[in-house]
């Protein structure tokens, strides 16, 4: 008796501490979702992964060689500069100060981030406030979303549609998305999932309203180095009386195919930047100095070299340019069409046009997960392909969530798109 009391004591005393200690804020955050079920059937199935935006490329030689040179000085073992390391600040400044058309301060106008994740999440606790709202192009990286419960705020969605095979968006319901509460603007371009890359009048139209209504932008540019023929990328802080409202964070794991650095950085007006760097200093005060002084060994390097024998950008480029042109004629030789990728790591495709065996069975049918859901399930379990449903991306609060559109990522080796294709042509 005396144990089975212990023991239900103490289980209640670990509800009551879960109850009382956990902040307000985080009473409505779930730990678990959709996400962490397709990853526990991915590994449940040993599935080829075509669903998470990590490239599975080895680390390249000339990063390598970076790191290795970059381990052998000894300051970059001691505390980094909360800023960022000098050299890579002053390399950031050197590559996006011509794409600005402006010179870039390294003292002031640069923060480097443990990740662009980071950047996006101190950019969210240092200007939204209780109660403020930001407009989202739905989909979305659910990252910005899992904002809102610890910034009390709320996010405005405004949907994308397809159109002519590609994604674009209604003016009159993006103008009516600006309220009096209306802080701030979330911006990615090219765009995860969907693969749009926003064109030059679109930005200034989004712009124009942004001004209008007197609204700050966080551009998430993490793809920035991934666009694709005919689809330029541009950077909307570049734009006429867009500096000084424009925080633009990119990813150094995104462009050298090295996610698990957690290397990123973002950049903006003196006046902007500051209250990034106020979060940095009571969160993780700084990034290691060793990736730091690596990455901009790599961006040096890749400031001088202009071919894929020499350039890593121009190699990954061209690779995920090849990755896409075979998944597309895999997936339309099994009658699944794809929409048009502009840019980024991602690719749609429509799943309506063709009929799966699976689709008959009475565990399927049984099943009430959306359909795109229960199509990426069944693709993982018969096949052991991962490719995600896109609902998935769309806000909880979105009216109509449509059902018939995949998200494959192309972002892999050779070798695993040449799996995949393999999979894909047994869809029949």
């Amino acid at each position: 008796n005396y144990f089975i009391q212990s023991n239900l004591r103490e289980t209640l005393e670990s509800e009551m501490i879960k109850s009382e200690f956990c902040s307000s804020r985080l009473q409505n955050f779930e730990e678990g979702n959709m996400w962490l079920d397709f990853s526990q059937l991915a590994k449940e199935n040993n599935a080829c992964s075509l669903g998470s935006g990590t490239p599975d490329l080895p680390l390249c030689d000339a990063l390598k060689e970076e790191l290795q040179t970059a381990a052998g000085i000894p300051m970059t073992s001691w505390y980094p500069d909360p800023k960022g390391h000098k050299r890579l600040s002053e390399e950031i400044s050197k590559t996006y100060s011509p794409r600005i058309g402006r010179s870039i301060d390294i003292e002031s106008e640069i923060q480097v981030t443990i990740g662009a994740y980071q950047g996006i999440f101190w950019t969210f606790q240092a200007f939204v406030d209780d109660g403020d709202e930001v407009i989202v192009f739905d989909p979305a990286f659910n990252g910005y979303i899992t904002n809102t419960p610890t910034t009390n705020s709320k996010i405005v969605s405004v949907e994308l549609l397809v159109q002519n095979d590609g994604w674009s968006f209604d003016r009159d319901a993006f103008a009516n998305s600006f309220t009096t509460r209306t802080k701030m603007l979330v911006l990615n371009s090219p765009h995860n999932p969907t693969g749009k890359v926003f064109s030059r009048e679109e930005l200034e139209y989004i712009a124009e309203l942004c001004k209008l209504h007197d609204v700050i932008v966080l551009s998430d540019e993490v793809y920035e180095e991934i666009t694709f023929k005919g689809h330029p990328h541009i950077s909307i802080a570049s734009l006429p009386g867009m500096w000084e409202r424009t925080i633009t964070v990119c990813s150094a794991g995104k462009m050298f195919a090295v996610t698990g650095w957690r290397l990123g950085w973002a950049y903006g007006a003196a006046s902007l930047i500051k209250q990034l760097f106020k979060i940095c200093t009571i969160d993780t005060f700084g990034c290691p100095t060793v990736l730091q002084e690596a990455m901009a060994g790599m961006l040096s390097l890749e400031r001088q070299k202009a071919t894929p024998d020499s350039s890593f950008l121009v190699y990954f480029r061209d690779l995920l340019t090849a990755n896409l042109a075979k998944l597309t004629e895999a997936f339309q030789a099994v009658n699944m069409p794809v929409l048009r990728a502009e840019g980024g790591f991602f690719l749609i495709v429509d799943h309506t046009r063709r009929s799966f065996t699976f689709q008959s069975s009475s565990e399927y049918i049984a099943c009430t997960d959306a359909e795109d859901v229960k199509v990426s399930k069944w693709i993982i379990k018969e096949f052991k392909l991962v490719i995600l449903p896109l609902s998935l991306f769309y806000h909880p609060d979105s009216r109509e969530k449509p059902t018939a559109y995949l998200r494959v990522c192309f972002a892999k080796s050779s070798a695993t798109i040449d799996k995949a294709v393999g999979i894909i042509r047994k869809f029949y």
